[in-house]
């Protein structure tokens, strides 16, 4: 499948004074699509990308949830209506990968990597969304163009490639859990679990998101890890069907597997069974999405979910999930930031 990455770019600050401009590196260009490879924070594990649960989870993500990430994103596809559905992008990414047992999140990952749809507020490459029947060598297969029928078919391949070795069979390129195997990089890979070798037969490259080998021009499989990992942490996806457990902390209810740092006391506990248990200094190991303190640089200290602080004449923040700093230009004045009422406010 064809690989592709949003262009992410930003702009050279000039120095101040009379001083040198400083110069910027020259952008990384995708050798197989033309797109500029964002640069890579986080080294992945070539042999274990994703979770399997990371491919076939997200259970509890509904379509109003994409819909909320896409506008969060700015992307084109918040507003976007598919003509052979009638229905919008948001409700196709959930019912056709649903459909198929994958999950919507790692769908989302799955588009813009391919096409950077998520994040772009164009149409480019609305018709070969997933890069599904879009082989590198050569064009789109016509049964698969269309934003639809491109997340159903990325949805369908996925499943079809982890039906075969949930079976212990080898997928249709030869990939198998266990089993070395060259990419097109060229690298010797051994998946360790069956998401990997699913990624790896949709496109059989490491890229430059990986530690081991890979190439710095190619996003690959490993650009898939990449950005499913930053999507995760970016909205408060509900992940799993279960009731979950409610948390004055979040001042909401979180999904079961879910760990809040608690505002009162700092300590952390986790949902389970509809209830919060432990009560610890240290986060639990198993937390299938986090809420703790945020380190405010301002402030000197960390503070907890939902925290909001003014760092500059013009830019609010507040505290979000898995300790991230989001943007609540909102808040200054009506005490409101993207993951609910301000707990505090700090202005400057």
């Amino acid at each position: 499948m064809k690989l592709r990455m949003c262009v992410l770019l930003v702009p050279a600050l000039l120095a101040a004074g009379c001083g040198p401009l400083e110069e910027v590196p020259a952008p990384v260009i995708d050798e197989l699509t033309g797109q500029v490879l964002q640069e890579a924070t986080t080294k992945y594990d070539m042999h274990r990308l994703l979770e399997d649960s990371d491919v076939t989870g997200g259970t509890g993500i509904t379509p109003a949830q994409v819909q909320a990430f896409l506008q969060q994103q700015g992307s084109y596809l918040a507003g976007y209506t598919d003509p052979a559905y009638g229905k919008t992008a948001a409700t196709l990414i959930v019912e056709r990968s649903r459909a198929s047992n994958i999950s919507p999140l790692y769908m989302l990952a799955r588009i813009q990597g391919e096409s950077s749809l998520i994040q772009s507020g164009t149409s480019t490459n609305l018709s070969k969304a997933t890069g599904c029947g879009c082989p590198d060598t050569s064009g789109c297969d016509a049964q698969y163009v269309g934003f639809g029928k491109q997340v159903e078919c990325a949805a369908k391949k996925m499943r079809g490639y982890l039906t075969d070795l949930e079976a212990g069979r080898a997928t249709i390129s030869g990939w198998k859990t266990g089993v070395t195997k060259s990419t097109s990089d060229p690298c010797t890979v051994k998946p360790v679990n069956n998401a990997t070798a699913a990624l790896y037969t949709y496109t059989p490259w490491v890229g430059a998101y990986a530690i081991q080998c890979g190439r710095t021009t190619v996003g690959g499989s490993s650009l898939m890890a990449s950005i499913y990992n930053r999507y995760k942490t970016a909205y408060p996806w509900t992940l799993t069907t279960a009731e979950g457990c409610y948390s004055g902390t979040v001042d909401g209810t979180v999904p079961e597997g879910a760990c809040v740092q608690s505002s009162s006391d700092a300590l952390w506990r986790q949902c389970s069974q509809g209830v919060f248990i432990g009560g610890t200094t240290a986060k639990p190991s198993n937390c299938n999405v986090s809420f703790p303190y945020c380190v405010s640089t301002r402030l000197g200290r960390g503070v907890p979910l939902r925290t909001c602080v003014q760092v500059s004449t013009t830019v609010w923040q507040q505290c979000g999930a898995e300790g991230a700093w989001r943007d609540a230009p909102g808040a200054g004045t009506t005490g409101v930031g993207p993951v609910g009422t301000c707990y505090a406010s700090y202005a400057l």
